[in-house]
């Protein structure tokens, strides 16, 4: 995990640091919504398209806004985790903005059964690559560690090995695009997990979620697709009075 530093669409990221974490930066306010802020909840890469999306809340009441990501057919054992949200409840007429980059990373969490309204909260996170270092083991001695990511696996995809001494329904593993999960799945011994980092991005509304939340995306209320164009990187989502999103550039 980087330290953490405001960040702001004008300011440019020192060449000698490959990333950040970027906190709630209540200083950058959103025009005629006073109690709007922006937040960049994911690791900034001085390279790579920065990708923006801001959530506003035109709807009756206060929300959890989170972002969570799908995988096309994805498998039963595998978890979508909220991957963004808001710090606190978004009221209405507020608004908040998140900032990402694609930079995918491997991950494992102490989560006992992996089932939905657990927390995954990533005990390490190590740089993954779907075209270079695609492949990693996760053993639990000397203690729980994922090994650094070589080529092995097969191209476009991300591959973790459970290795032999790893018991059952204690850990999880998955990966994550920054410093914050996406997916996850139960490791066990042995096992061998793929994935392939294909996402969809889905914005939604909730009551107590907080990033790394595992979901079960066939109950999310309050929720519709993100789709950026082609050249366009800047999207806003309202939620709006009737509980129904609209998303424009």
């Amino acid at each position: 995990m980087m330290f953490a530093m405001d960040v702001s669409p004008e300011m440019t990221l020192p060449k000698d640091e490959s990333a950040y974490i970027a906190k709630v930066d209540a200083r950058e306010r959103g025009g005629d919504t006073p109690n709007g802020f922006e937040a960049g909840a994911v690791k900034l890469a001085n390279d790579g398209t920065t990708y923006s999306l801001t959530m506003v809340n035109q709807s009756a009441q206060p929300w959890i806004f989170y972002v969570y990501q799908t995988f096309p057919q994805q498998t039963s054992d595998i978890f979508s985790l909220a991957w963004l949200a808001s710090p606190y409840k978004i009221v209405p007429k507020a608004q908040i903005t998140f900032k990402w980059q694609v930079n995918y990373t491997f991950l494992w969490a102490q989560t006992g059964v992996l089932q939905p309204g657990v927390s995954f909260v990533a005990g390490m996170s190590i740089d993954a690559d779907p075209a270079a270092g695609d492949t990693t083991q996760f053993s639990v001695n000397p203690g729980p560690n994922l090994t650094p990511a070589q080529p092995g696996g097969g191209l476009g995809t991300l591959t973790i090995y459970d290795q032999s001494d790893v018991p059952n329904s204690q850990f999880s593993v998955g990966i994550g695009m920054g410093d914050a999960g996406t997916f996850a799945t139960q490791a066990g011994t042995n096992l061998k997990h793929v994935f392939t980092p294909t996402p969809s991005y889905w914005v939604a509304a909730g009551i107590d979620q907080k990033v790394g939340t595992v979901l079960d995306i066939q109950t999310v209320t309050q929720t519709a697709p993100i789709i950026y164009p082609a050249n366009v990187y800047s999207l806003t989502a309202t939620l709006q009075n009737d509980n129904t999103w609209t998303v424009t550039p």
